[in-house]
């Protein structure tokens, strides 16, 4: 799951590696292009009246997760705390 916009908090010490973090050096140094693009994603869809809910959420989510399996959580749970849900799948599936 990304903080690449909002909890700046996060990018701020405590939560900083400490210096004896191992790096590795096969990334080169610098960064020939861009890490973020300004370039979205788009799709475009037409919501339809049996539509139940949409589904918003970064490629950290989607890399993790399929549609099917998103929709099935959001379907079958409370929409009250629901992202939280997604995400905690999410890290379990990463772990």
């Amino acid at each position: 799951v990304s903080r690449s916009i909002g909890d700046t908090y996060l990018k701020r010490p405590p939560f900083l590696l400490p210096a004896s973090f191992p790096t590795y050096e096969k990334v080169p140094d610098p960064f020939e292009r861009g890490v973020v693009s300004a370039e979205p994603e788009m799709l475009t869809r037409v919501i339809e009246e049996t539509d139940k809910f949409l589904i918003f959420a970064s490629d950290g989510l989607w890399e993790l997760m399929t549609n099917v399996q998103a929709v099935q959580i959001v379907h079958k749970n409370p929409r009250n705390g629901i992202a939280k849900r997604l995400v905690t799948t999410a890290l379990v599936e990463a772990a």
